[in-house]
Parts: structure tokens; sequence; C-alpha cells
């Protein structure tokens, strides 16, 4: 993980917001930063511990299971997830009873899933979480339920950030799924949103990397998940449980505090949830600060004359470099702070984070104007 602090670098600001570009102009009125419709940026104020790289834990997951297989000549970052999803749910049978007994750590549930095991929830949710953060994709656990007195059931899933998407996305290893709206996949505070509302009547069920609309596994028509399932949603801040191991840990649970979480109360198996007036809960009213941004670009710009100087910042795990990509559409390192020389026209500067991983973040652009007599641009 890095975080390089932004700065506004000289002259006055006309305007800045926190995902996008602060637009200024030069004393002689030449030339004018244009805001441009980039990634939203949402700084991270609550999840700070993250799978390390360098963990040998790391490798041994993936040459072990021989998960790059399960990838190898998919290039769509999306699509890569959606195999690993399904790789798991292949591989380990459900039981939600009596599941095999074995430490909850990947690879003891993985060897006994192998050799005939079966699992719950939990161990999906733990596995997957491994297996994403190996790649270098940004993933989280979460707990769920509809949380009514007379249907209080859990669940056991995850998060993953697609930078594709620029969004994060609830995938459901055990039942190898994921929610979409209008084609597009969900977060999970998004399918909350939709249940609340009614009942996630537009919400739609995608399984495998086909996203079907049905799954042809028995074990999952037998449970018939749904959006309901959603109605409460928790996040773990313990997201480096794979490669801390074997250290024991606990975990604090982010919860959003808005109104429905205020006027109605999380049942489970017919009681008040177990969290309540426990110290575990941790709630905020800032929505952006769970659906924090990983791996996408904020910046500040200063112009000076003919050139301008461009500072950036980004909050991503495991963070390699910065790049920029060239006018003829190569990628090159660069700094966190560098000069561009401006021409009279369009001057348009593309930005991404890579990871150790080399996993590349969502694309952030810069562009600044030419404006003769400092007529403001008309936007774009």
């Amino acid at each position: 993980m890095r975080w390089i602090a932004a700065t506004v670098l000289g002259l006055a600001v006309l305007g800045t917001s926190e995902g996008g570009i602060a637009e200024e102009k030069s004393l002689q009125g030449r030339f004018v930063v244009v805001q441009v419709a980039n990634p939203a940026y949402h700084s991270n104020q609550l999840f700070f511990a993250f799978e390390n790289y360098y963990s040998p834990r790391m490798n041994a997951l993936r040459e072990k299971y021989g998960l790059d297989a399960v990838v190898a000549g998919e290039t769509d970052e999306w699509m890569r997830i959606l195999l690993l999803r399904n790789w798991i749910h292949a591989h380990i049978r459900i039981e939600n009873d009596h599941p095999t007994p074995t430490r909850q750590e990947p690879f003891a549930i993985l060897d006994a899933a192998l050799a005939g095991g079966a699992f719950e929830c939990t161990h999906f949710s733990i596995v997957q979480h491994a297996v994403l953060n190996s790649f270098g994709y940004v993933t989280r656990r979460l707990g769920a339920g509809p949380g009514l007195k007379e249907n209080g059931v859990h669940h056991g899933i995850n998060e993953v950030w697609v930078n594709k998407l620029s969004k994060w996305v609830l995938v459901d290893s055990k039942y190898d799924l994921h929610f979409e709206k209008d084609g597009v996949p969900l977060s999970a505070l998004e399918i909350r949103d939709e249940v609340w509302k009614d009942g996630g009547k537009s919400v739609v069920l995608r399984y495998g990397p086909a996203r079907r609309t049905a799954s042809d596994d028995p074990a999952v028509q037998k449970e018939k998940p749904t959006a309901e399932m959603y109605r409460w949603v928790s996040f773990e801040t313990s997201t480096n449980r794979f490669t801390i191991y074997p250290a024991a840990l606990g975990s604090t649970m982010v919860l959003l505090d808005d109104e429905n979480f205020r006027n109605n109360i999380w049942y489970r198996e017919g009681t008040p949830s177990w969290f309540y007036n426990t110290p575990y809960p941790l709630k905020t009213t800032q929505r952006d600060w769970i659906e924090w941004t990983p791996n996408v670009i904020t910046s500040r710009v200063r112009v000076d004359g003919e050139k301008a100087q461009v500072s950036l910042a980004s909050f991503t795990p495991n963070f390699k470099t910065f790049q920029m990509k060239s006018s003829k559409g190569a990628w090159r390192n660069c700094e966190d702070e560098l000069d561009v020389l401006l021409v009279k026209g369009t001057n348009r500067f593309v930005f991404r984070t890579v990871n150790l991983f080399e996993v590349t973040g969502p694309e952030h652009r810069v562009q600044i104007d030419w404006l003769d007599n400092a007529e403001r641009p008309s936007g774009h």
C-alpha cells in the first residue's frame, strides 16, 4: 500500500472536487484545465489492512492449486475474476449443517475440499478472499442477512474492486453468482438499496462466467438465493487475514448508519444480532468511506506558461508505480509529480496506477485547452 499526498501548486484554484481536477488557468488566461469525466475518487478512512504481496503464501496458493491455469489466456479482468470464482464453486461442495471440521484458513479448507470435504458460506468467503487477493484484486469479506425476526439466516460473501468497472462488486463463490441491474454488476450496498426500495424487483442474479440467469447446481437450486439476503450487510475491517496467518484475529464490522439502519433491527435466528451492545460495530454515515476507491487517481494541476505541473495521488494497495500514456498509446512509468509541455489547442494526458501484481487501475485523464481571450471551455 502506498498513499501519496496530493498538492496544489502555485496559482489560485478556481474550483476543485475530490475525484477530479483542480480547474485553474494561467495568469495570461491562455490555458485552462477542463473538468473531464474521471472515475470518482473516495478516500480510504476505514480499511487499512491489506494482503501482503511479499508473503510467500500468495504464490504458494496459486502454485499449489494451479490457479494460474484457470485464467491462462484471459486478459479481461472481470472475466478472470468470474473464472476464479467459478473454480472455487466447482471444487468445494456445499454443506451448511455439518461442514467438514478444519482450520478456517484457505489451504486447510481447499485440501479438505479436494479430499471430499464440504463447507458452508464462511469457508467459501475465506477461500475467495485469498484467491482473488493473490492475483492482486482488492477483495474483502462481508456478512449479510435478511435480518427479519422470522428469517434471520446469515450469509458470508465477498466484494471485489473491479478496475474495469471502477466499482465494488459483490461476488459469491458458494453459489457462483453476482447481481446485476440493467446489465451493471452491483455492490453489496447497491443490492441493499434495491431490497429496501422494493424487495429487489429490478435485480437479476447472474451465475457463472457466462452470466446465466439460472444455476445447474442442485444445491443452489435447492437453496434459491435471492437479493433479499442483502437487506443487511456488514464489512470486515480485517482485510489481511490470509497473509497475517497464523495470527488469530477477529474483526470490527463496518455498517452504514442510515435511516434504514436506525429505524430497524437486524435479527439473526429470532433475536437481535449479536453485535448490538458490543464494541464490534463501526457505524458510519459516510457511504463513500465504505465504497472507497482502490487504485483510482485524483490529481491537482498548475498551469505555468506553456507547461503544466501535475500532481497525482491514489490509495493503491501494494502500489508499484504511476504510468502515463504516450501519444502513440504506449504506457511508461512516471512520478507522482511531473511537468508536461503544452501546445495551442487541446492537450490530453492519461494516467493510471499499477500494483505489484501488475494489475492496472482505472484510467485518469487530464485535459488542458488553449483558449483565446481567456474564453472559458464549454465542458467535456
